[in-house]
């Protein structure tokens, strides 16, 4: 447990470094790019950019993942990434850097996330006992939280103090840093003995297969796009409700995403050190069902005409915390029971599904918002998960009782 321990470490402490300076980079790139060229939509290209490659290669890469030395995968990620990186900062530095540049570094970035994410999560059950999983995933999960707050805080300071070309080369450097702590780990084999590697088509194949004819990872794979789905309404919600409140709106706003990632946080450090008091499975689907119970709550406040941030933002926590528990449990369970051999393509497929629903919530629930208020949307929402959740329930338990 020790070596275990160790691995797991070193993981932690370079996802740590590597994604605080990777929020340092996001901020500092949307906020280069609408500053010289003053377009939302050339912003929104470069986002996209860093998005649609990974969901696209998310449906091969697990084969890959599966064939290859998952520790070069992790390192060579990183040290790529680093590399990439490097190189915008230099561009940058001697005034070369155009938006195209960008365009293609965004894209370079996002095929070597569609390796690396899915590949952290294949690993995590071959360096933790079984019985450690939740407790592995919550810290993982803890560290992307703290990330996620310290990032961007510190981001703009940074901008303001020391320039873009900083910004540049201190996620160059986190990225160096992540791969250097990731070339001390020592992962087992993710291959079975005597299996020999078949061809790359037949694995992809194979690897469909082995997720098609098994229910219970079907309806898994399904719970994670509803997730997933709801969450790209939440960031959605958030500007639109602080919006209401006029005057204080940014303010509002932003006490709307302290209180979600609080929520996030708090649960991630809970798991981390205590264990479920419930299986997996219980805590996924009571975690959506209280997704939906809090849907409704928000809208509470709009039908006596309460007009205060504050009632809100004890229901963002709470919200925040139900998505995270439902993330973990999610992770664990798939972790628990697909084949090491097979983690690698399954781990890669969750993360297209996911990645493309969160996209297509903010696009469906745009438009509809041209139409719906942001409360009746909530209502409807929140009344269609409450029986998503013990439908998928009863459904994943008679998978696996049958």
């Amino acid at each position: 447990m020790e070596k275990n321990n160790k691995n797991l470490n070193l993981i932690l402490a370079g996802q740590f470094v590597s994604q605080v300076g990777d929020k340092f980079y996001m901020l500092a790139l949307s906020f280069m790019v609408l500053h010289t060229t003053g377009s939302t939509a050339k912003m929104g290209m470069v986002l996209a950019a860093a998005l649609i490659p990974s969901l696209i290669l998310g449906l091969v890469a697990g084969t890959l993942i599966d064939r290859c030395n998952r520790k070069m995968i992790i390192v060579g990620a990183d040290f790529f990434r680093g590399i990439i990186i490097s190189f915008v900062a230099f561009f940058y530095y001697v005034g070369f850097l155009n938006f195209y540049m960008i365009i293609i570094s965004q894209a370079l970035l996002s095929v070597n996330s569609a390796f690396f994410d899915p590949t952290v999560s294949a690993v995590i059950p071959q360096i933790v006992e079984e019985d450690e999983l939740i407790k592995a995933n919550s810290k993982h999960q803890f560290i992307n939280g703290i990330s996620t707050i310290i990032g961007p805080a510190a981001g703009g300071i940074f901008i303001a103090s020391f320039g873009y070309t900083m910004i540049f080369t201190v996620n160059a450097v986190s990225f160096f840093l992540s791969a250097i702590f990731e070339m001390f780990l020592k992962l087992p084999s993710n291959h079975r003995k005597g299996k020999i590697k078949a061809k790359f088509t037949k694995e992809l194949v194979e690897g469909y297969r082995y997720i098609f004819k098994d229910r219970s990872l079907m309806i898994l794979l399904f719970t994670v796009g509803v997730i997933h789905f709801f969450v790209g309404y939440i960031e959605v919600l958030m500007p639109v409700l602080a919006i209401s409140f006029k005057d204080n709106g940014p303010q509002v706003l932003g006490l709307l995403h302290a209180s979600f990632g609080f929520g996030s946080i708090l649960i991630a450090l809970v798991l981390s050190i205590r264990t479920l008091f419930f299986d997996e499975s219980k805590a996924l689907f009571i975690s959506i069902f209280l997704i939906g119970i809090i849907f409704i709550l928000i809208v509470i406040p709009e039908i006596f005409s309460i007009k205060s941030a504050i009632v809100y933002l004890p229901l963002f926590v709470l919200l925040g915390g139900s998505i995270i528990l439902a993330g973990v449990s999610f992770k664990t369970l798939l972790q628990k029971n697909v084949e090491i051999g097979f983690s690698g393509r399954v781990f890669s497929i969750a993360s297209s599904i996911g990645n493309s629903s969160i996209p297509l919530a903010m696009i469906i629930f745009g438009f509809l918002l041209e139409f719906y208020s942001f409360h009746n949307l909530l209502y409807v929402c929140g009344l269609v998960l409450l029986p998503i959740s013990i439908i998928a329930y009863k459904l994943y338990k008679g998978s696996n009782n049958g």
